[in-house]
This record gives structure tokens, sequence and C-alpha cells, in this order.
């Protein structure tokens, strides 16, 4: 078999995707876990572990790939390593048979021990993986690992083997889990290529166990991609992991043949930890390394931190601590200072942030505080491989304020806590070195961005700041994170440039070209049908004149849909979802299908759920930003919640209008609170908090023309299923972001932290939580928005079932000023559901009207028979069946009035009016009907004023819904409105609250598939009925017992950062 190189399966340039719009995944599957996570918000989370592996086991479908043992060789295997493959001895493979055989005559029924220790020992005792050595640890869980997994076993560098017998994720080279052996407890199809993912309850429960281990690997060690080994019985797998999918062998038997197996133990021991893996730019750090004695010096208190609380006086630095700079002269010295001056009277309706953090005068610019002075470094006579250089440490000058404030390096000490294991992360083109300890957040799922964020400490400055690790998708138009970053710090206007409250970036870039393979290969192997030897080329046509979907970015114009497919050769597998290769000479008669499918099915497609892409292709990234950001759940008062989320919305506002860039991932976690130090005229030094609206990695740059068709950059829709508006959770396949679902999305968060830490009349803030952000309808197997946070929006009042819900002061008064906040911005939203519930009514019955012309000129067009007396039906009569000896005068009798004409219907065909189609059901109508427009009908919608109309379309721009917060926060004189200090409270959400429960007991009752024993089941498909499926709510009181087995990853996350 001719070998197939990595270079040419995975691109070495952003990938274009070419599906339309409608055909991206989304986070309203229920397959999208995180969604579900309440840590992603800030929020811990303890609680058993296995809440978090059922839903990873929900996110883990649909992204394996499984290949035969011979293509796992000659295709998965790196091209550098692929001469490692050896043949075992001969010798070797009749004693390993021989033993094989002899232990299933002494054990005719072995357990899963048995099988464990049988197999270790044998690698063991005849070093079937050289270097390496296999231990047991199925028994006891590692001490510092909270999920308290325990793999049955591992391969190790033999000098890391543990000898405790418990795992150790750091070192873990490999992982082993057995089992006893049968169909029964094998997670995967071999009979079902484009879909080896068992439905079986007891198969999907061991493929969730395998992801959690895998998982594990990569939350403790830093990789590119994972190998293991599944051992059911005689029968064993070798499977490939990356943050795209997992790669899996199928079954082979080592009791009959054991040459792949003891072949790819031999290749596996050959090789340097790099080639298994593991990431070459994160260095492991010892404790007696320099590296690490920096990390615990930088970790201790100094007396010059700073207190960070909001308006408290700052002192004036050290004179050495400006390198040697008087005090006198700070203001020249420290070119990031922000100036403040006393409140002027609001000339005009300007952003929120322009009436009260500028000057006119002044030019200013934002201070950080997160580096210490560097100590002093002691000299070490030799240092270990990979330990940072002491006469580097500290070595680059700082211009600015050297202090740090406590909240930082509380942070930073906390993440050297626990034995975790710390790193050397290097980052850039320029290879900066950052040292990190343990993640303030981790992503929870093992496929996708797997995000997680570090208080970072920077070798060279003895700065602290902020660090993220993710996987960001490979796709032309999607830019790093850093590169909207910089767009948005180099806008020229120094006065909104002021305004915009970004983090500032420091560094970023991909890391070594690493690429998430499964997907390249799974779609390789699409456009490769029944060839897996054929030898690709990346970006060009194959033999068969097709072409990929993964097609490599090149400055020359894009061939049209009809260039890529033409009509008379089968279409390639794009990322829609799978296509067997086994049924892949089919394609051509499905084209021809396809083109005779009438006017009717491809309308019902363009509302249907399409089939969710199964792989995406990720390139690993870093980025470093010089902020250190809060929680937003810290604010301290009702007002400063208010000017806290205007000041994201003024960044939003610009961003728009500066850049035509569009956020598109407004949520609780990615709005943070950054302490500053401000000088006003006076000199004198005070903090201030101000918002950052971070995490911009999903952004879009959209055209002006609100009209403008826009086009899928990437397979899968982005966002955070809690904070999106009311209008896109309905509409999602249909209508794309724009500006007022996203100050929507500003509402929802800004709600969210005041029903939590502001007191109000819900009586059960948990449950109201979960009502209004985390449930969801089901319709067709699709999440849909649910009627609480639906009905808040079209009403214009936040209510919980019947009852309104509104804020209160500490004396249990209404609280006047946020209410009132509230109920004006929920008048601007009123208005547009009001317009959009209009213009969907107005459009459905237009739709309605020209399918019925379409099938009045079919009728009109048909030709009448000379037998139609006995093939006709009266109209409007589908009970009234006619005798074959009815004569054709009188079945022309039999008319239906469609406008003026009178014509006989052909038979099977009846046309039901309106009125009729309302009272017999619309399965009575075989004629095209509008269900919205019944719905229009039956609800009496009216055309809206012209002042719903103006309210509506004022959410198109932020000035109007920024001129709300103004007129709530200051008067017209510019100032301060009267609002009650310090009123926040701790969070008021019960300890119980956990939308994970529920959401699985909603997702089985919605896929009896979830539940299923062994068996053959077909794969999933929308549910089409007459009727979208609703599902009771499922709410649950019961608080969590036994103690807490949860994974502490800090803040885990899946759109926003947490912290920054």
């Amino acid at each position: 078999m001719e070998s197939v190189s990595h270079s040419d399966i995975v691109p070495s340039r952003p990938v274009t995707f070419t599906a339309p719009v409608s055909h991206q995944s989304s986070p309203h599957k229920f397959s999208k876990a995180d969604n579900f996570d309440p840590r992603k918000h800030g929020d811990s989370l303890p609680g058993p572990a296995n809440l978090d592996r059922k839903l990873r086991q929900f996110a883990s479908m649909g992204y394996t790939v499984l290949v035969r043992p011979e293509e796992f060789e000659n295709h998965i295997l790196p091209d550098e390593t692929r001469s490692l493959l050896r043949d075992p001895d001969p010798s070797v493979v009749k004693q390993i048979r021989r033993e094989c055989l002899f232990r299933r005559r002494e054990k005719p029924r072995p357990t899963e021990n048995d099988y464990a220790e049988f197999v270790v020992r044998l690698i063991n005792e005849h070093n079937l993986c050289p270097q390496h050595k296999a231990t047991l640890s199925g028994l006891k869980p590692a001490e510092n690992d909270s999920t308290k997994s325990k793999v049955d076993a591992a391969l190790y560098v033999k000098e890391e083997a543990p000898t405790d017998s418990r795992p150790d994720w750091v070192r873990c080279r490999l992982f082993i889990e057995f089992k006893r052996g049968g169909t029964s407890l094998d997670p995967f199809d071999d009979t079902k290529i484009d879909n080896p993912d068992s439905k079986a309850e007891t198969r999907e429960d061991i493929r969730s166990q395998l992801t959690a281990y895998a998982h594990n690997v990569f939350f403790y060690q830093h990789r590119a991609w994972l190998y293991s080994l599944l051992v059911n019985g005689e029968e064993f797998r070798v499977m490939r992991w990356d943050r795209s999918g997992v790669i899996v062998t199928k079954k082979m038997n080592y009791f009959e043949d054991p040459e792949f197996l003891l072949r790819f133990l031999a290749y596996f021991g050959a090789l340097s930890q790099v080639a298994q893996g593991t990431d070459p730019t994160a260095t492991l750090i010892n404790k007696d390394w320099e590296a690490y004695k920096m990390m615990e010096r930088y970790a201790k208190a100094m007396e010059s931190d700073l207190d960070h609380t909001d308006d408290t006086a700052v002192p004036p630095p050290p004179v050495d601590a400006l390198n040697g700079s008087p005090s006198a002269s700070m203001p020249a010295s420290l070119p990031h200072l922000q100036r403040t001056t006393s409140v002027t009277p609001r000339s005009s309706r300007l952003p929120l942030s322009s009436a009260h953090h500028t000057c006119s005068k002044t030019k200013a610019a934002e201070q950080d505080a997160n580096g210490p002075p560097p100590p002093p470094f002691p000299s070490s006579e030799a240092l270990a491989e990979g330990d940072i250089d002491p006469e580097e440490a500290g070595s680059e000058p700082i211009h600015e304020d050297p202090r740090v404030f406590r909240y930082v390096r509380k942070k930073f000490a906390e993440s050297l806590k626990g034995d975790w294991p710390c790193y050397i992360l290097f980052v850039g083109d320029d290879k900066r070195a950052f040292l990190v300890g343990k993640p303030v957040f981790f992503s929870v799922t093992m496929f996708g961005r797997a995000t997680r964020g570090y208080i970072a400490l920077d070798v060279k400055s003895g700065r602290f700041m902020f660090l993220k690790d993710s996987w960001r998708p490979f796709y032309v138009g999607v830019e790093p994170e850093g590169v909207y970053l910089e767009q948005l710090m180099g806008i020229k206007d120094e006065k909104i440039k002021r305004e915009v409250r970004v983090p500032r970036l420091f560094c970023h870039g991909d890391v070594e070209e690493q690429r998430s393979f499964t997907a390249a290969y799974a779609e390789w192997l699409a456009n490769h049908p029944g060839d897996a030897s054929k030898q690709p080329v990346a970006g060009r046509c194959s033999a068969d004149g097709t072409s990929s979907a993964l097609t490599p970015h090149v400055d020359e114009p894009s061939p049209t849909p009809n260039d890529r497919h033409p009509p008379s050769s089968p279409p390639p597998r794009t990322l829609l979802g799978k296509r067997s290769r086994e049924t892949f000479d089919s394609a051509q008669e499905q084209v021809v299908e396809n083109e005779q499918k009438s006017t009717d099915d491809q309308r019902e497609n363009l509302t249907a759920e399409p089939e969710e892409p199964s792989h995406r292709l990720y390139t690993h990234y870093r980025i470093v930003v010089r902020d250190v950001c809060l929680q937003f759940s810290e604010f301290t008062s009702a007002r400063q919640l208010a000017t806290l989320i205007a000041e994201c919305i003024t960044t939003h506002r610009h961003a728009f209008e500066q850049l035509r860039l569009l956020h598109r991932d407004i949520s609780a976690g990615n709005v943070l609170i950054l302490p500053q130090i401000t000088m006003n005229r006076a000199q004198a030094l005070r903090v201030r908090w101000h918002a950052v609206l971070t995490d911009w990695e999903l952004a879009k740059v959209v055209p002006e023309d609100p009209l403008a068709e826009q086009s899928a950059r990437q397979p899968e829709r982005t966002g955070t299923w809690q904070f999106m508006s009311a209008a896109y959770a309905q509409s999602h396949l249909r209508r794309p972001v724009a500006v007022a679902d996203e100050l929507e999305s500003f509402f929802h968060v800004m709600l969210f932290y005041a029903i939590r830490y502001l007191r109000s009349t819900a009586p059960d803030v948990g449950q109201f939580i979960y009502s209004y952000f985390d449930e969801h309808l089901v319709e067709g197997g699709t999440r849909t928005c649910n009627s609480t946070k639906s009905l808040t929006m079209e009403k214009g009042a936040i209510r919980w079932g019947r009852k309104r819900v509104y804020f209160l002061t500490e004396d249990e008064d209404e609280h006047d000023q946020l209410n009132n906040l509230m109920d004006h911005l929920l008048e601007l939203f009123k208005a547009r559901y009001e317009c959009i519930d209009w213009q969907e009514a107005k459009a459905a019955a237009e739709e309605r009207a020209a399918a019925v012309a379409e099938e009045k000129a079919k009728v009109l067009a048909a030709p009448m028979s000379q037998d139609c007396s006995s093939e006709g039906t009266v109209v409007g009569d589908p009970k009234d069946h006619r005798s074959p000896g009815s004569s054709a005068r009188e079945a022309a009798s039999s008319t239906s009035k469609l406008g003026d004409a009178q014509v006989v219907l052909p038979q099977g065909f009846a046309y039901v009016y309106e009125d009729d189609a309302e009272k017999k059901g619309a399965a009575a109508a075989t004629a095209p009907q509008n269900k919205a427009a019944l719905k229009a009908k039956a609800r009496r919608i009216v055309e809206p004023s012209e002042t719903t109309k103006e309210r509506a379309e004022s959410l198109d721009t932020h000035g109007p819904i920024l001129e709300v917060f103004e007129d709530a926060l200051r008067d017209e004189e510019g100032q301060e409105m009267p609002w009650p200090a310090a009123d926040a409270v701790p969070d008021r959400c019960p300890g119980y609250y956990d939308p994970r429960g529920q959401t699985i007991a909603l997702y089985q009752s919605a896929n009896p598939r979830a539940n299923a024993g062994d068996g053959d089941y077909p794969p999933a498909k929308k549910i089409k009925t007459d009727e979208p499926m609703k599902l009771p709510t499922i709410r649950s009181h019961t608080k969590r017992k036994g103690p807490a087995s949860e994974p502490d990853f800090g803040t885990a996350r899946g759109g926003g950062d947490g912290l920054l």
C-alpha cells in the first residue's frame, strides 16, 4: 500500500469552508455539552464527576474515524517516524501466541483484572515497549485528581513509572483500558464505518470512560495528540486522540494474531516524547529548577502590593521603582497612566464613558500594575536541560509602575498549590517564555477549542500577565483573536481608542503548526472513497475531478459551486456530515435524485436542521495579554453593574462602527473587571474599576449592507446558549447575528448578574436562572428558546410564570433606579419582537399566497382526460369517493374555485380553505399550508405603529440604548443620579443549582437511544412531525449528597475567557 504523507493531508494554510450558512452545527445542539456548564460563567461547581462524564458522552458522538490496522500504520503514523515500524521477531510472536493460548485454557472465563495483569506482564517481561514500563493503576486514583479516575494501566518511561499503583496523569505516555470481552463492552461498531459509535447505553458509557481518561491526560499535560489501547478480552484497538476526534482501528484478536499489537508497541517505545504527542513548546518544570524557584519567590506577598478596591487611594511608587526617576516626574515616566477629571455637563448624546472617564485637555492611557520589581535571582552552577537562564530572568527593564494588585499575586500563588505540574510555555515567533501553574479555567470537553487560561509570569520582565491556550478554527476568514485585538488597539481616533476597553495584547501566535489531524484525515477519506492508499494532493482536484471542502486558501478567485461539483461527477463530502466509503459509488444516482426534488421539498429543507458536521479543523494557538482581570461578579452595587455594562456596550459600538466587527459571543464569562490606577488633575492616584470585553476569537467582520448575504466561514456556529437573543435562538438557521441580538445579549448578561447578586422578588434564584437561561424547548431534535426568556422580550417585563420579577433595595423597597433602567431597555426589545412577529406573519402570508398561486397554475395547466369521471375528486370534500362508473360530465361539475377558475382536480388532490384547515387540522390539507400564517391569524397580529417601528429600528445602532443607560446614571448636567450604594449581596443562587442533571434527563428523554440496550439503531435524524415536539420542564430541588468528586478545573468554560 502506498504511503500517504501527512503534509498532503494536513493543510499548511487556512482552508475554505464551502457549505452554505444553514449547514452548520450550532450551540442549539444537545451535543454542545459545555453550554450546560455554569463554570463557563465563572462559577465553581463541586459535584459528582459522573455528570461531567455523561455530558462528555453526549459531546463525543460523531467524532470517531474507524480505520483498518494497515491504514493506521501507513496513514496515521507520522511520516518521519514510520520507518521505526519493524516486524516483530518470529520467535517472540510464537512465544506470545503460545502464552495467550495457554492462558485461554487455564482460565476459560477470565475477568477484567485477569486480562490486565496478563497483558501488563507480557509487555514488561518481553520488553515489548522498549524504554517503557506498563503499570497497573485500576484500584486507586491519583492523589491530586479530583475526578477520581482510575485507568486500568498505562505506559511510562521506566525511570518515571509510579510505584504506588496509582495513575500519574502528568507522566502518562499511553493509557490502557481493559474489559472482560464481548460486544456489549465494545464502544465501537466495525460494521458501521460511517458511524462506528455504538448507541447502546453500556457501550456509550465505555466510550465516555475512554474520553474522560483522554481528557485527563490532556488536562494535566500539554499535548498535540495521544495514543491509547482498548483491550476487550482477547481483542484490542489502537486509538489516536486529538482535539477534533479520535481515530480507532478495527478490532483484532491478539491471542490469535499478535503481530500488529507487537509492532505498534515496539514502534511506540522507539518514539521520542514529542513523537508520542507531547507539545515541544511546553516544558515540564521540576521543583529543583531555577524556573520553579522564581515562581515561588514571585508568589510571595510583598509590602508594595496594592489594594484593588474601587476608589481606593494609591500612594506614589518609590523612586527606585521607576528606574531612578523622582516621584515628581511620575506623569512623564508613566506613559500608561490614566488621568481623570471632574464631571462636565453633557452637551450632546455621547456614549456614557465619554462623560466621566476622559479629559479633553490630557492625553490619557491606561496603566497596568501587574509586574513586580525583579527580585535577586540566585546563580546556579549547572542548569538542567530546559530550565530558564537566571541571567535572562527579570532582565527586561520596566518603565511603568511595577507594583502588583494583591488579587493578581494571590491568584498566581493559588495556581502553584496542590502539587500541580508547572510548565514553561513559549509563545509567538520569538518564543517568549512564560511560567504557568494550574489553569484558572479549562474546557470540560475533550473535543473542540479546549480553551484554558493561566496567570502567567513573563520570565524576561518579571510581570504577571494572562495567557490563553486554545485550538482555534483553521478556516479562511476566521482570524486569530490577537489580530482582532491589534485592530481594536490600532484605532486612530484617540478619543475613541480610550473608550475601547479590551485586553491589551502582548504577544500571540500559532504553536508549531500543530493541526488537528483527525479532521483533516476524515475529510481526506471522504474525498478518496474506497481507495485509502490513493495519494492525495491538498488543495487540488483529485483524479475524479472533485475537490475537497478543506481547500487551502490561495490568492485567486474561488470557483463557483458548479465549478466545484459539476453535475456529471459525484460531489465530494464537504463538512456537512459523513459519506460512506462503501456506498460512495451511488453518489451519482443521488445527484440525479436531488435535482428532481420538488419545490416544496426544497422549501422545507431550508428550515430543517442540517446534518451535524462531524469534524472541525483546528490549529493550536496561544495569546498573552497584559491585563489580569476580576470576575464580573465582583461588582459592589447596581450602579456599578449598570456602568460596567454600558462600558462594554460602548466598546462593542466602536468595534462595530470603526471596524464593522461583531463580537458574536456576548456572555457572562466574556465581560470582566479591570482595576486601574488613575490620576486626576491634582495628580492624586486612585483605583478605578472599568469593564473589559474579552474573547474576540469568534468575532466576524460583517458587510455594511445589512441585506448582503453572509456566507459560513466554518462548520460550526458559535455563541453561548444562555445569553443568545430570543430571536436568534428561535431562528438561528435563517438569521445571522446582528447588532440588535448582541445588545439583547448584554441585557441578558446584566440580568444574570443582577438576579444573583442583587435583591429581587424571585423566590428561588436557582430555579429562575435555570428557567430563564438554561431551560429550552425541543423542536425537531433542536433546542429553541424557552418561554421565560421569550415572554420577557415579547411582554417587555421580567416574568417568571405569572409573576413579575423586580429588584429591591436593602429596605425591601422597590429599586426604582434599576427597575426603571430594565423597563426602558425592555421597551425597546418588546418593540423589536412586535415587528419580528409582524414581519414573519407577513412573509408567511406572502409565501402561502405564492404557493396557492403555484398550485392553481398547475391545476389549470393539467390536461382534461375522457375518463376523468373515474379519476376525479370533489374539492373541499376529501371523503367523497366516486365510483368508477361516474361520467365525465358529472365529474366536470365537481369543481373547486381557485380565484375565478372552475377546474377539476386529479385524483388524490383536495384543496382545503384556510378556515377548514384550522378546524380539521393541517393534515387535512394536501396543498401547501403555512403554519406560521395560521398561527399569525390565530394570534391576530396587527401591524406595529410607527413609534414601535422606530423603537425597533433604534436597536440597529448603539446610540439609543446607551442613552437609556446615560439617562439612568446621570442627569442633564452630567451629575450622578442618586442610586443606593454598595447594595450588592452574596450570591443568591443556591448551592444545589446545577443544570447538568436536568440537561442529561432532558437529553435522554428526547433521545431514546441514550437509554437503549445493545442492538442496532439507525443514525439520529430530524424528527418530522406536523407540530414541534415539546418536552416538560425538568426541575429538581434536591440537594446533592455525598462528598464532592468533581474535577476542580477552576473557571472552566467554552466561549468566554473567565479571567484575563
